[in-house]
């Protein structure tokens, strides 16, 4: 018999619609200082107890959204960031879709340091560098796991605010040519 508790469907789809307003409103309007759980739980078309029964508070409910985020590119998409994997376009470019995807959301959220600081520190993480090989002589480059997970963030954060006409396909073809 299992000692967790299964949520209940409810739960869960209450959350998740909650989740799903805040990242409208704040899409609509990045100041996170405009957000009040009135305007939270109408957009979600649920009444202010519903919200009150999920979380704390406004930073409660925020942290657990980036929370949602960083589970999602761990469990999902990491094993894609391995170097002898960036030659795999497929790949790449579904990670670069899951930003794609979410472009307005991580706009507003690249706004604050410590989600670029933690997201950069997932992509390093992430990052196995086993070999990169040199066009002309295939020569050991190594490069440093911040420089590299740098380089990646940038280019996803110039992508997303300034690039966003380009497909991920591009985005990952760009990323390629740049590591070969």
């Amino acid at each position: 018999m299992s000692t967790q508790k299964k949520q209940d469907p409810r739960a869960i789809r209450s959350k998740r619609v909650i989740k799903d307003a805040v990242a409208e409103l704040l899409v609509e309007n990045p100041d996170i200082s405009k957000l009040t759980v009135q305007k939270i739980s109408q957009r979600a078309e649920l009444n202010r107890a519903t919200f009150y029964l999920h979380f704390v508070d406004i930073n409660d409910l925020l942290k657990q959204l980036v929370y949602d985020i960083f589970d999602d590119l761990t469990l999902e998409m990491s094993p894609i960031l391995q170097i002898d994997n960036l030659n795999d376009e497929e790949r790449l470019t579904t990670f670069l879709d899951y930003f794609y995807k979410h472009r307005k959301l991580f706009a507003v959220l690249f706004a604050h340091p410590g989600f670029k600081k933690k997201l950069h520190m997932l992509l390093k993480d992430s990052i196995v560098i086993e070999r990169v090989s040199g066009r002309t002589v295939a020569k050991e480059i190594t490069l440093s796991k911040d420089i590299l997970a740098s380089s990646i963030l940038g280019i996803i954060m110039w992508w997303l605010k300034d690039g966003v006409h380009f497909s991920s396909e591009y985005i990952a073809q760009q990323i390629i040519e740049l590591y070969r």
